[in-house]
């Protein structure tokens, strides 16, 4: 009889947690305990301080308190933090900082905010990561054109990271759309994971590490269930994780402000945000009631 075929690697599901704040826009650290504990176990890790955590709006003491909290819930090895900013100089001390309290695994959005080019981004992605170098850790690209302002293709990045040691990047928006163009692009060796919650499938098959999910910071199980069913290719379990995750995107949007919202129905933290957001309308309201209901059946 022949041998069964052997498993695909599993995907990792790093859910990207929201920053949780009170009432008067304080970061709430019990609250941030709370969403820590309710992922400890059902994810394989969490990133911090990133586009769902609201960075810009974080002061360093803030980003170093997050880190501090995630690598005491998680560990070293479950954690990454986002050390992106505007400027270099504050994206390789906020780096520093929470490499000091423990953390070992780093991604970095491109620069932001006036105009870069890749020559640019190569300067900044290269003093980042001699920083990461200097204190043991790894460091990750972030590209995300539609926030960023910046667009640097396969091509570019690969140079980039070839030159500068980047070990890989979570890719969203524009760069998640062309997952697979980036992952040709770039050795086997760099990891690459993408910010499109719902695409798993679609990651593993392209030779991705996995996804980088804020929708899995309220509703997990549909995230976990689907990296599970892919890796040991089952499609009917496959197929039911697939529906339960696009119920999940469908209700929250893929917003700070749906997750947020999921999360205070499950009991965890305020929906208040400090960025300005829209609206989380009527019926979105109630779909994310129904789905916080049934995950606390």
């Amino acid at each position: 009889m022949p041998a069964a075929p052997a498993p695909r690697r599993r995907a990792e599901v790093l859910a990207a947690t929201p920053t949780l704040f009170d009432r008067d826009g304080e970061l709430d650290n019990a609250a941030t305990g709370k969403l820590l504990a309710h992922l400890a176990g059902r994810v394989d890790g969490v990133f911090i301080a990133g586009t769902t955590g609201e960075f810009p709006a974080l002061s360093r003491a803030e980003r170093r308190t997050l880190a501090e909290a995630a690598v005491a819930a998680f560990g070293p090895d479950r954690v990454v933090v986002h050390a992106g900013a505007a400027s270099t100089r504050e994206a390789v001390a906020i780096l520093r900082d929470a490499a000091a309290l423990g953390a070992r695994r780093f991604a970095a959005l491109t620069p932001y905010y006036l105009p870069s080019d890749a020559a640019a981004v190569h300067r900044h992605f290269a003093a980042i990561a001699d920083a990461a170098r200097e204190t043991g850790s790894a460091l990750y690209g972030y590209l995300f054109e539609e926030r960023s302002g910046v667009e640097i293709g396969p091509d570019d990045f690969a140079a980039i990271a070839a030159q500068t040691g980047v070990a890989g990047a979570k890719l969203s928006g524009t760069a998640a759309n062309n997952f697979a163009r980036y992952r040709h692009a770039l050795p086997p060796a760099a990891e690459l994971w993408s910010g499109a919650d719902t695409d798993l499938a679609n990651v593993v098959h392209a030779g991705g590490a996995g996804v980088v999910s804020g929708l899995s910071s309220a509703f997990p199980e549909p995230f976990m269930a689907l990296a599970d069913a892919v890796a040991a290719d089952d499609a009917n379990a496959e197929s039911a994780a697939q529906t339960r995750a696009d119920e999940v995107l469908r209700a929250l949007a893929g917003t700070p402000q749906g997750i947020k919202l999921a999360l205070h129905h499950l009991g965890i933290g305020s929906p208040d945000m400090r960025m300005p957001h829209p609206e989380v309308l009527p019926a979105a309201r109630t779909l994310i009631a129904e789905l916080a209901a049934a995950a606390r059946t």
